[in-house]
């Protein structure tokens, strides 16, 4: 079979186990596994997810036969919801198997978090026999963050006690909350509850690591528990008490079950997958070969090589500040992932006007090629690649900020027992900037105002990606639109790659720029738009009388008319517009979608007029 994968957070401990089971069961099956996805989330801004998004959209559904999803691990600027929505509304969708949460319309292969928890509560509640027990959900709008916390009020529940509502603390899954934690629990006395239950072990390492700084004892002052059985909860000192939730059960029970689909057997929706409980030192259990002293060498290894880490990372970063092309960018890239010794074979793709480019890339043959190889955009490589064999393949965003340059594919070693490290994102980190530096390097003596050079499209003179988030940003204020309600236009231009075609990639720069001018005489003060990539626009317009948004709409397509009634060129100009309101800064991206699709509306009737198949 050919599956294609979508897992995020890849430095985690529970995607790394994923992505290795699943290339465990691809070798033993003989399948190709394509895996789309990130290494970690860069920060909160939800404009600079587009390369985190840009990634998502690469595979072409309908040439795999299934699809494997991990939809909890993709959580961020809304990056599930927004590929869970693309993939209902693909026609010919593969069967869909989502693995770890509950996704209503797909196959799920879930863990049963409420009774896994209610053995993790029952175990210490049997040790205390008290209802002084704290609890650390996970992130409210997660499904099994529920299911967690019913286990426990279960277990509670049948041993007789009241759940305390004031010991439940509202986590987020993941290891920043620890001193925000401690807080929570520790009293005025200086005491804390008997024991603290936490929905995963991120949150429970990072609470006893807290509480262990404040002098608190270990299994003495509070029992901790956790659960998902991190590779760090068995070697932190004390060791935690937690349950595995089997990772490979996980993966190899989604590939199965894709099988089974595929051979036409009748599969149940939901596969429930069973938990293990570990005890360990955090609840009192004595580990008989619990070795302190080597744990203390291994202390010293870590620190070692992440000081060796640091001092490779100044030299590499220093060594990207030197290059002075991209051709040496993309030399530096290929060694530096070469050294890593986890890939079978590296490339390095970069999105073009109209098709993608591979720019440079390494085989198991050991050299570093970097070459120039066009193909088209219906492709993820170009043909003479594509039918190299292979067990798991990587696809990950080449992006800096809110600039998309492309994209990079690892194949993955067979033989390798880790995959993924910091180096590998803080590689194509340096990569991206590299490649925003050298564009701004090719401009530098083409204009007088740098900060122009910096904001604005070239082609144009609209704003590019970074001018519209610098001046949609100014327009909010904690959130909060500043003064007038707002609103989006996407931009779509009508028939580019035909006027490309047909008369020219000069002939479509000056339509481009012609409907650019239209645009830009259809704004009013305080209103801007950007040329967000190829011949996509986006507009924003401020709100500030009933109408405005529909005015806009009018006069744009009388500009339109107007430019090609004066004008002698062989084809047309022509835009397909959707808009959408803007209220909140945390739903811009939101609405730039709901705009997106509109204006795919308006183009697909367009195209039912003429009668176009719809692509």
């Amino acid at each position: 079979m050919k599956i294609c994968a979508y897992i995020g957070d890849m430095y985690r401990d529970y995607s790394s186990a994923i992505i290795l089971a699943l290339q465990e069961k691809a070798k033993e099956k003989g399948h190709k596994i394509n895996i789309f996805g990130n290494c970690s989330v860069p920060n909160e801004n939800p404009l600079h997810a587009e390369g985190l998004k840009s990634v998502l959209t690469l595979p072409h559904l309908e040439r795999y036969d299934g699809i494997i999803l991990c939809s909890d691990t993709l959580n961020h600027a809304g990056l599930s919801k927004e590929l869970i929505d693309n993939l209902i509304s693909t026609k010919n969708l593969p069967p869909v198997v989502n693995i770890r949460s509950d996704e209503t319309g797909f196959y799920n292969v879930v863990p049963d978090n409420r009774k896994i928890m209610h053995d993790v509560a029952e175990h210490v509640i049997s040790k205390l026999n008290t209802n002084d027990i704290g609890f650390v959900t996970g992130r409210d709008d997660l499904s099994d963050s529920a299911e967690r916390l019913a286990g426990f009020v279960d277990a509670m529940q049948e041993a007789g006690f009241e759940v305390r509502k004031d010991l439940i603390f509202h986590g987020n899954y993941w290891i920043d909350q620890g001193p925000m934690q401690a807080d929570f629990f520790e009293r005025p006395d200086h005491t804390l509850p008997k024991a603290i239950i936490c929905s995963n072990d991120y949150m429970a390492l990072a609470l006893m690591d807290e509480l262990i700084y404040r002098g608190y004892s270990i299994p003495a002052d509070t029992m901790i528990t956790g659960i998902d059985n991190f590779e760090t909860s068995e070697v932190h000192i004390p060791s935690l008490t937690t349950s595995d939730i089997a990772e490979d059960v996980l993966a190899y029970t989604a590939i199965d079950t894709l099988e089974r689909i595929v051979k036409g057997e009748d599969v149940d929706f939901y596969i429930s997958v069973p938990g293990r409980l570990i005890p360990r030192e955090s609840t009192d259990e004595a580990m008989a070969d619990r070795d302190i002293y080597e744990g203390y060498r291994e202390l010293a290894f870590v620190k070692k090589t992440n000081t060796d880490r640091t001092r490779s990372f100044i030299l590499l970063n220093s060594d990207y500040e030197d290059a002075l092309s991209d051709e040496k960018c993309v030399s530096i890239t290929l060694n530096s992932l070469k050294d890593l010794r986890q890939f079978k074979s590296v490339y390095l793709c970069e999105y073009k006007e109209n098709d993608r480019e591979l720019v440079g890339y390494f085989t198991d043959n050991g050299e570093c090629v970097v070459k120039n190889v066009p193909f088209p955009s219906t492709e993820l490589l170009p043909a003479e690649y594509l039918t190299k064999d292979y067990f798991i393949r990587l696809y990950l965003p080449i992006h800096y900020k809110n600039e998309v340059y492309g994209y990079c594919i690892c194949e993955l070693d067979p033989d390798a027992e880790t995959f993924i490290d910091e180096r590998l994102e803080y590689i194509l980190v340096l990569f991206s900037q590299s490649l925003n530096r050298m564009q701004l390097y090719k401009r530098i003596f083409e204009v007088e105002d740098i900060m122009d050079l910096y904001i604005k499209d070239a082609l144009t003179g609209l704003y590019n990606r970074r001018g519209f988030e610098r001046d949609i940003s100014a327009l909010f204020e904690n959130g909060i639109n500043k003064k007038y309600a707002i609103a989006v236009a996407s931009i779509d231009m009508d028939g580019l790659k035909y006027i490309n075609d047909t008369f020219g990639h000069s002939a479509g720069d000056t339509a481009i720029k012609a409907i650019s001018e239209c645009v830009t005489k259809a704004l009013k003060d305080n209103e801007f738009a950007a040329r967000m990539g190829g011949d996509e626009f986006e507009a924003v317009l401020i709100v500030d009388k009933p109408g405005r948004v529909k005015q806009f709409t009018k006069a744009l397509r009388d500009l339109i008319k107007e430019a090609n009634d004066t004008s002698d060129a062989p084809y047309p100009l022509s835009a397909s517009i959707g808009t959408c309101e803007v209220t909140e800064w945390n739903m811009l991206l939101e609405a730039m979608n709901k705009a997106d699709k509109a204006m795919y509306l308006e183009k697909k009737a367009k195209k039912a007029v003429r009668g176009e198949a719809p692509r």
